[in-house]
Parts: C-alpha cells; structure tokens; sequence
C-alpha cells in the first residue's frame, strides 16, 4: 500500500543479486559525509515508521468496516500486510546491512530476512494481479458471478502459497558467509546457472507475467470503458436503431 511498486521490485533483485567483494561493500559511502548519512538514516527511519503506521491504518479501517458480499477487502488487507511484513522484518536489516557494509545481527536471521524479503514482495505483487483481474472480470462480465469474499480467501490462500514457494528457496542458499574479517548476507549457490536461472524466474514471475496481465487488463477495462454509454445518456447507434425500427413499422 504505502511502499511503491518500484520499491518492491528492487528489493526482488537485491534478494537475488549479491555482491562478494567486502572491500567495495565498506567503502561505498565513504564519499558521504556525517550530514548526509544522518540525513539518509532519518529519511529511511520515516519511510519505515510510515509503512508500519500507514498499513496497520488500513488494516483497522477495512478489518472493522461492514463486509459486502463482493467487496475487495480481503484484498486490500492482504497487500497492507504484505507490506507491514515488508516493513517490520525487511527494512531495517537491510537498511543496517546496506550502511554498515557488513552482516551484523545473529546469522540465521540473514536467511529469515531475505525469504521474508521475497515472500512479502511476491505476495504484494500477486495480489496487485489479483486485484487487477478481478475488475478486468466485472467490467467485462458484469452480470457474471464475481470472486465473493468467502472465495477471496482461497485466492489469498494461494497468492501465499505461491509466495513462499518462490521464497523458500532461500532456505537452501541464503546464510550469513564470512568475507576477512567481516560477515555477508548472500545467497551461496551451488553453481553460477543455478543462481541465474533463479534470477530469471524471479524476473518472470514478479515483474514481466504481472506487468503484462495488469496491462493488458487495464488497457481492455480503459478501452471497454471508453465505448461503453452510460445509463440515460445519448448513444447514435441505438437511437438510429429505433429509428429505423418505427420506420419500417409506419
């Protein structure tokens, strides 16, 4: 909800994309002065402070409102917790990793954080797909039974269990590896083609699939919407057609 798509995409690639050189991880802000790193640590403190607040915000207001029959609520929580889990596990490791150039906490939580990383990011999109498919279906079969909120919870059920398929495989390479005298956060792959076709993967199922089934979507629903007359409003090819109709009558 409050963390952009752009966001979430990038954190895609950072759980996959690892560095091995310590050396440059230490020195990449050594061009920044104490100002401007404070400055950076405030702004990602506020970020955060603001997805935790926002989401939880939006899981009260949708949790206690009245539920209607075909309501997107489900929806809308699901993706607020996506993103509360996001910004309570994900965030501030990276960010900490990110400045301090090293691995800090207790090491297996290095494994936790880059599964929950993909599973909130994966989760977040599928149910951006969702959403999406769902209002591509109403407009385009309107009189059609539509997903009901008792069904909303097994599209839910699923988009999770997608999810963590997709994550789980940090379980195996994800661990916090000794680099000198310093500890990485980093995926160890057996081979260097196992890593990418993983990154690949990743790629297709959370970026370019969605990308296109939401655009696709979009573009049929704003066309549809385009050409469609409102109730009560002019429309030449119907009124043409009585026309001719009482004609052909007299």
């Amino acid at each position: 909800m409050t963390i952009s798509e752009a966001q979430l995409n990038m954190t895609t690639f950072n759980a996959s994309l690892t560095t091995n050189d310590s050396n440059s991880s230490l020195s990449k802000h050594a061009f920044l002065s104490d100002e401007s790193l404070s400055g950076l640590i405030v702004l990602y403190t506020l970020t955060t402070l603001l997805s935790i607040t926002g989401n939880i915000f939006v899981v009260l207001v949708f949790a206690k409102g009245r539920h209607s029959r075909t309501d997107l609520r489900p929806f809308l929580i699901n993706l607020a917790v996506a993103d509360l889990v996001m910004a309570f596990f994900c965030m501030p490791f990276t960010f900490a990793d990110t400045i301090l150039g090293q691995w800090v906490f207790y090491k297996p939580i290095c494994t936790l954080v880059l599964f929950v990383q993909l599973f909130s990011v994966a989760a977040s999109v599928m149910t951006n797909m969702a959403i999406g498919i769902d209002r591509f279906l109403v407009v385009l079969f309107p009189l059609r039974s539509r997903v009901t909120y008792s069904r909303s919870k097994y599209v839910i059920t699923v988009i999770w269990f997608c999810a963590f398929s997709l994550a789980s495989v940090q379980f195996f390479v994800g661990r916090a590896q000794k680099h000198g005298d310093i500890y990485k956060c980093v995926e160890v792959w057996p081979t260097p083609g196992s890593r990418k076709i993983y990154t690949v993967c990743l790629f297709l199922f959370t970026y370019i699939i969605p990308l296109l089934i939401l655009a696709i979507t979009y573009a049929i629903v704003g066309i549809l919407l385009w050409k469609r007359t409102a109730p009560g409003n002019k429309d030449q090819t119907r009124d043409l057609h009585r026309l001719r109709s009482k004609i052909k009558l007299n």
